[in-house]
């Protein structure tokens, strides 16, 4: 079969050093003791409950999907009546680098992977023990907490958390409550490890499809009890709960220990025995979609890739059996979103009944985007084409406009600071490269647009070799990268979307070539205020 997945988040190599090497940590840890690690020391947070009076800043609550699409957005209904229609979509939102770890560290740290250390999602470049190292500290967790906000994590976590599946795991920086599952037990709908304030739980079993222990209801459950507790606590809560949904699963080894070397493929690897399966919608989903066709764009199975690099120029053109994984690979993803919109909606509707909602600012992002047979990648991400780089992306609160849609482009390296400035609690230890986007919330323009600049690292395709690397640039009309042996490509957005003809060598498009070099070369180095 000519079919290639090219890059899941699940890329793990490397992440023995992960789970053995020794990091910073707060202290605590879930395990035997059934608390994490006994009493609570004291700290900031301790210190914020004891006041009598309420503290008044906004709670927020951050709900992140792994691999959705924008057009997936349009399959849950209750995210879009009750989000949408009730706050801004950004329409332009792209991450910098479009793989998980990287991406993810740039939300939490409003910083570019050359400031904020993850460049990868395993060590030496990447993963949860340089995040621990060089980011942990100076992120949206730790600014909160250290303000006095009692902070609280569900779910997936940075690639390599308590690998592999271990139980007893420091609680990692920032977090006042911690709920983390254990890699790569993460990348399962049924069979996963979670670390947590009461010890180590496995929920069910791989292949037994228990609904109790679906991974995205046991979050939303769990998010709506956080939520019921902190109803009557002077401390203002951050949450931040991370579905699977719609990601592949991986399909756990056993008899041996996992390989250093990790990649998603269809069909297991010889050599490792690796194999991955469409994520599992919960059992009631099951026979949702049933004709659901998969959307076609003009650079499906593109014919002519003559103009991309060639890597790309080696990927054989999608065959019929291929199309048809395709498309039910496409079913089974939006049938997994189904939970995770159920738990949004349960999410907004305990917000209500604590009476917490007015102040509460709410977001729902997913953390890069998705090719589906684009430029004849199938099922990857990685590749800076539109459709990996965007990510559906939506935020409502307390002074937020309604049923609003932004063009602007904007990056994921611009949430940290626009929840710096809606909590007005101020960031140490390093200035973000991001800026707010408070004033497109509130209905205003930005101040000046600006280009976001495209990386990425070291990461492995599924026979096992680097994918070739590349830096680039992305304005509000044109995206330009050049890859490590210098090959170049430039589209055109305006004229085409699809990114299917690239100008690089095209002298009409010489300026606008020579001015994003330009704006390459500045941002590539910059730190903090150079990089807005």
């Amino acid at each position: 079969m000519s079919r290639i997945r090219i890059l899941s988040a699940v890329t793990l190599a490397g992440l023995l050093l992960v789970g053995l090497a020794a990091v910073p940590s707060s202290g605590t840890t879930p395990g035997a003791t059934g608390t994490q690690a006994g009493p609570q020391p004291e700290s900031p947070v301790s210190a914020a409950d004891r006041p009598k009076k309420r503290d008044r800043r906004p709670n927020v609550v951050v709900m992140q999907t792994d691999d959705q699409t924008v057009a997936d957005l349009a399959y849950m209904p209750k995210a879009r009546s009750l989000l949408q229609r009730r706050g801004v979509t950004f329409d332009q939102m792209i991450t910098p680098f479009a793989i998980c770890c990287p991406s993810r560290a740039a939300w939490m740290t409003g910083a570019y992977p050359h400031n904020n250390g993850v460049s990868a999602n395993f060590p030496p470049e990447g993963g949860f023990v340089p995040w621990e190292q060089k980011s942990a500290d100076k992120a949206i967790g730790t600014w909160l907490q250290n303000a006095g906000y009692y902070t609280v994590h569900i779910g997936k976590y940075i690639n390599g958390y308590a690998f592999p599946n271990r139980p007893d795991v420091p609680v990692p920086q920032g977090w006042s409550e911690w709920h983390g599952s254990a890699d790569p037990s993460t990348y399962q709908m049924w069979g996963y490890r979670v670390n947590g304030p009461d010890g180590s739980r496995k929920y069910g079993r791989f292949h037994v499809e228990n609904p109790r222990k679906y991974s995205t209801r046991v979050y939303g459950k769990k998010a709506v009890r956080v939520i019921k507790e902190r109803a009557d606590a002077p401390a203002p809560f951050f949450l931040q709960v991370a579905f699977l949904a719609p990601h592949v699963e991986t399909v756990p080894i056993k008899g041996r220990p996992l390989p250093q070397s990790w990649a998603d493929v269809d069909e297991p690897d010889p050599n490792t025995g690796i194999q991955t399966i469409p994520p599992r919608p919960a059992p009631r989903d099951r026979d949702r979609f049933p004709h659901m066709p998969l959307q076609m764009d003009p650079s499906f199975n593109e014919a002519d890739v003559s103009d991309k690099q060639e890597f790309i120029r080696n990927l054989p053109l999608l065959d019929a059996e291929d199309i048809e994984e395709l498309v039910e690979d496409n079913r089974q993803r939006r049938r997994s979103l189904l939970a995770v919109d159920r738990a949004v909606g349960k999410v907004i509707s305990t917000l209500k009944r604590t009476r917490q909602y007015r102040n509460t600012i709410i977001v729902f992002m997913g953390d890069n985007g998705y090719l589906l047979g684009q430029h004849r990648i199938s099922m990857g991400k990685y590749f800076p084409y539109e459709p990996a780089l965007r990510i559906p992306f939506v935020m409502r609160g307390p002074g937020i406009k309604k049923g609003e849609r932004v063009g602007d482009l904007v990056s994921l390296i611009d949430l940290a600071p626009t929840i710096l400035d809606l909590t007005g609690v101020s960031p140490t230890g390093r200035v973000p490269d991001g800026k707010s986007l408070v004033r497109l919330l509130e209905g205003r323009q930005l101040r000046a647009t600006r280009p976001v600049l495209l990386s990425s690292g070291p990461q492995r395709a599924p026979n096992g070799e680097f994918l070739p690397r590349f830096s680039g640039v992305r304005t509000h009309e044109y995206a330009w990268w050049r890859y490590e042996d210098g090959f170049e490509e430039m589209y055109d957005l305006r004229k085409d979307p699809y990114e299917l003809t690239s100008v690089s060598g095209d002298p009409d498009y010489a300026e606008v070539r020579a001015r994003l070099i330009s704006v390459w070369d500045h941002l590539k180095d910059c730190h903090g205020k150079t990089c807005r």
